[in-house]
């Protein structure tokens, strides 16, 4: 497997625990008292869910090319990761720049989709 993929792969799986895990977290946090115990387990499972999907797709032995579901996820968790690291150093609060990060993985994700 190359380092590419593996970078790939886990930018993927972190993006879907911050993505499940805030989620959960905060749709959790109005019936109940520690919304964490939701959001941490729930993000964590899905976070290691997507990085062994994305790494087995983008594995070197698969056959026929590589899928354009994978790339885009794994351009999506790039994007959204350096999105959210940019927009946290500027003006914007810690709300706004996961909201930045998430345009900017949008972006990024229809790019690789398209253009592969």
């Amino acid at each position: 497997m190359s380092v590419k993929a593996v970078v790939v792969a886990i930018g993927a799986g972190i993006a879907a625990f911050l993505g499940i895990g805030l989620g959960v977290t905060e749709i959790t946090g109005h019936w109940v008292a520690y919304p964490q115990f939701l959001g941490l387990p729930a993000g964590f499972v899905t976070g290691a869910v997507a990085t062994i999907g994305v790494a087995l797709k983008l594995a070197d032995d698969t056959s026929d090319g590589r899928p354009d579901l994978a790339g885009a996820m794994g351009g999506f968790a790039v994007g959204l990761v350096g999105g959210i690291l940019i927009a946290a150093g500027t003006i914007f609060g810690a709300v706004s720049s996961l909201g930045v990060g998430v345009v900017l993985g949008l972006v990024v994700a229809i790019a690789i989709a398209r253009y592969r």
